[in-house]
């Protein structure tokens, strides 16, 4: 059995234009200089939440910094390898946390005894 494809005839609709793009295509009847200024605008904009967002990532990286031993003399990098090291530390700690306490409880109920 052999599968032809089919061609559209249709001509494809271009896609939506960026926000950049609309800005040139409405300008260009205003001319040029709007056209400049929306831009400038539009990278001032993008600039912003840039640094914002820069803001918020070194903020949580002096955060991290603090939590983690030693995190203070530490490279971003470092850090990050630091703290998947902590975290697995932390955990291993709270599991024998959990097995001493376990094993207190039965020794209280006296259903297990040390030293005969």
């Amino acid at each position: 059995m052999e599968k032809t494809l089919a061609t559209s005839t249709k001509k494809r609709s271009s896609p939506s234009p960026s926000p950049s793009q609309s800005t040139a295509v409405n300008t260009r009847a205003t001319g040029g200089s709007n056209r400049r200024t929306r831009q400038k605008l539009w990278d001032a904009t993008v600039s912003i939440e840039d640094d914002e967002d820069n803001e918020g990532v070194e903020e949580k990286i002096e955060a991290l910094q603090d939590i983690v031993p030693g995190g203070t003399e530490l490279g971003v990098d470092a850090l990050f390898e630091e703290t998947a090291s902590y975290i697995l530390t932390l955990q291993f700690q709270i599991n024998a946390i959990k097995v001493l306490t376990s094993l207190l409880e039965l020794c209280e109920k006296g259903e297990m005894k040390f030293g005969g």
